[in-house]
């Protein structure tokens, strides 16, 4: 029987475990830490499709916290409001999903080694690496390095929002280079605040600058993490007598807007479990279903981190003019931005550009 080195226990790591399985292969998985979902440094905010998406490895409903209507997104000042009567995501106990598709790999038979950090001894010729960001596999195997990063805090605390079913988010050149923040309603008085700066500037200067924006006086010390905002420029190798295949953040499938990886690492974990001998052909695939909408990301997020703070306005007031809280009400797609793309906006474009001269 084939068997699989599976390196991590987070979602991606988990789900290319449990499909290997499936697939009549072995796995056993290696994770650093103690137990999986530790540590907890993810906000844990998923679309309704990208939850869909999950269900065939974990039930959604003993993850879901709070659901989402929309999004107030201020561009340094000019805000639009994105609403839908319906959810349009939900809040997730992040550690929680990340324990259950865990257990779920183990109880389809994944063998799992807690507290075992995986240096140059692996246990298999077949390799997934899903470590990670700053993957230890993608450096010892000398795969290409990803070249841009976000540096992110966040923390949870008493806070009640004016709309508690609504999530911030501020983009502003000088104040949260390169990224954003946000503020995430957990519940009725409970959000996470978070910030995210694009490598090499500060994440701690961007935190201050929230809170002082939101009169925040007091506030717990956050939480950091690092984001991938490219995809690796190869994800899948064969290094003599092995099969090396990364996986989420270890490959960058991440999306460069908002940071998060778990939709696209699940589906690409997938593809990676049935796959795992066969590097060149997981490679075709993953980037095939996922590369277009991950290339669209990195287009937005390029194009948003270029602007000064005077340009974002300008941004946020074109838009209000073509009225795109209305488009992206009805079309908006947290994960897909290539569905947005068509005859539909066109239409809205025209219309609306007609309507001001």
């Amino acid at each position: 029987m084939r068997r699989i080195h599976i390196i991590g226990a987070g979602p991606s790591g988990s789900i290319a475990a449990i499909c290997a399985l499936r697939s009549g292969a072995d796995a056993v998985i290696s994770e650093e830490h103690p137990q999986a979902g530790l540590p907890e440094n993810c906000s844990g905010l998923f679309s309704i499709d990208g939850l869909s998406a999950l269900q065939p490895f974990v039930d959604q409903r003993k993850i879901m916290l709070k659901p989402i209507h929309g999004a107030i997104i201020d561009f340094c000042g000019e805000r639009i409001t994105v609403r839908r009567k319906e959810p349009v995501a939900y809040v997730c106990d992040r550690s929680k999903m990340d324990r259950l598709l865990c257990e779920k790999a183990e109880d389809t038979g994944a063998k799992i080694n807690f507290n075992e950090r995986i240096r140059d001894s692996f246990h298999s010729q077949d390799i997934i690496a899903a470590d990670g960001p700053l993957s230890g596999a993608a450096r010892h195997f000398g795969f290409p390095k990803i070249r841009g990063f976000a540096a992110t805090l966040q923390a949870r605390f008493k806070h009640r929002s004016e709309q508690s079913d609504m999530v911030e988010l501020f983009f502003s050149n000088s104040r949260f280079p390169g990224f954003f923040a946000w503020v995430i309603p957990r519940s009725e008085d409970e959000a996470e605040f978070g910030v995210g700066v694009e490598v090499p500037a500060r994440a701690g200067e961007a935190w201050n600058r929230l809170l002082r924006m939101k009169r925040i006086a007091d506030a717990p010390k956050p939480k950091g993490a690092v984001i991938p905002l490219e995809a690796r420029a190869q994800s899948a190798k064969r290094v003599g007598a092995r099969n090396v295949l990364l996986v989420g953040d270890a490959a960058g499938q991440v999306k460069s807007t908002t940071g998060g990886g778990v939709v696209f690492g699940a589906g690409c974990a997938a593809i990676a479990g049935i796959r795992s001998d066969d590097p060149l052909r997981y490679e075709l695939e993953w980037r095939l279903r996922y590369g277009a909408d991950l290339a669209m990301h990195s287009w937005l997020h390029n194009y948003l981190a270029g602007l000064d703070d005077r340009g974002m306005a300008s941004l946020g007031r074109r838009l209000n003019k073509l009225n795109m809280d209305d488009y992206l009400s009805m079309n908006g797609h947290m994960d897909k931005p290539t569905n947005m793309m068509g005859p539909d906006l066109m239409a809205h474009i025209l219309k609306n550009f007609a309507e001001i001269f």
